[in-house]
């Protein structure tokens, strides 16, 4: 038992390290992450817009960041100049930057860590379930004046 949560926190230790990378060489400005702590997946909050990840193979569950819209249009203006991007543009700077991060833990666990094409999503859908048997981080993101959560579930 000692050593599964020893594995998940080195696993979330990759997805910090990530987001932080991220946002320090794509946008020049450092994110500052918060004390992540654990959830239960009926309490799980999501923010305007939110981009998933799921992930098979040597480890199961699902990474996402979840942030307010205003975020995602700084991005979107940091790397593509649009001042007033449409939710399209959003949903894909929210799946963008979850692949990017799930795409740098993949590449330090190899390749029995598989991850899924981006899930996009806007609020929170109602078909929208966590699977009940997995430990779920909940990391929270600060950068510039903006708040997101970059939330990790592994079984």
């Amino acid at each position: 038992m000692e050593r599964r949560k020893e594995e998940f926190e080195a696993t979330c230790k990759l997805f910090i390290d990530s987001v932080s990378n991220y946002f320090k060489v794509l946008t020049e400005v450092n994110s500052e992450m918060g004390i992540p702590y654990l959830k239960e997946s009926e309490e799980i909050v999501l923010k305007d817009f939110t981009g998933m990840i799921g992930i098979s193979g040597s480890k199961k569950g699902f990474v996402y960041i979840s942030a307010d819209k205003t975020m995602f249009e700084d991005l979107i203006n940091i790397f593509l100049g649009i001042e007033d991007a449409s939710n399209a543009d959003i949903l894909d700077m929210a799946g963008e930057i979850s692949n990017v991060v799930a795409g740098n833990v993949r590449a330090n666990l190899g390749a029995n860590f598989m991850i899924s094409v981006p899930i996009v999503f806007k609020g929170k859908p109602e078909e929208l379930q966590f699977p009940k048997n997995v430990s779920i981080y909940v990391i929270p993101l600060k950068w510039k004046k903006h708040k997101a959560f970059v939330v990790v579930g592994l079984e």
